[in-house]
């Protein structure tokens, strides 16, 4: 099966979802959605497995809902519904869960914001995703791993220029070239992602 395409648009991903038989565009919707989900449930308040849950339920139920007609687009983005979807469940579990927890004398889940909040964290998820994809996709360009690892250690890990150079055995002139040559491609890289995922930078 060929590797999953973060570049893929919505629109083509979301017209394989109506072919139950089609594996490749129900993976395309999981890779995407489904760390942000999990991410998006754990900052409110949901334990790792209690989010893992979340999100295979809000998955599942999309799908559903899609292919019995349910989504429409024209009435609003893809992430609204997904974020809705994905609040009634943690809704959900709070209620499952709440009782035995304060027996336990452990705090519940929290109480969730305001729409226009859960809104704002979804897109913030979805950037954090992004830029994880980017990198991803950088390091498996043809640059050179000299290259990519001076840009990781200045521009991820903080690292001096110096003493990126002195770790590679290059000149601190070499260590600025290779950062601003993969910024470069970074950027090109973060643009389709984000026109992917039909959402718009910071």
């Amino acid at each position: 099966m060929p590797p999953f395409d973060h570049t893929q648009t919505t629109t083509a991903m979301l017209a394989g979802l109506h072919d139950p038989a089609n594996e490749q565009a129900w993976r395309a919707f999981d890779d995407r959605f489904r760390p942000i989900i999990v991410a998006f449930a754990r900052r409110l308040g949901a334990q790792a497995e209690d989010a893992a849950d979340v999100a295979q339920e809000t998955l599942a139920q999309f799908v559903r809902d899609f292919r019995a007609g349910k989504y429409d687009r024209s009435r609003g983005r893809l992430h609204a519904w997904i974020v809705g979807i994905a609040r009634n469940r943690l809704i959900d579990l709070q209620r499952r869960r709440a009782a035995q927890r304060e027996r336990r004398g452990e705090s519940a889940i929290v109480e969730l914001p305001a729409e226009g909040e859960l809104s704002a964290l979804w897109e913030a998820e979805c950037r954090e995703e992004i830029l994880r994809a980017g990198l991803r996709e950088l390091r498996e360009t043809r640059l050179d791993p000299n290259t990519i690892r001076a840009f990781e250690m200045v521009a991820l890990e903080e690292a001096t220029p110096a003493t990126a150079a002195a770790a590679l055995g290059i000149s601190v002139d070499s260590v600025y070239a290779a950062k601003n040559r993969c910024l470069a491609q970074l950027r090109t890289i973060l643009a389709r992602l984000h026109a992917a995922y039909e959402v718009s930078p910071e």
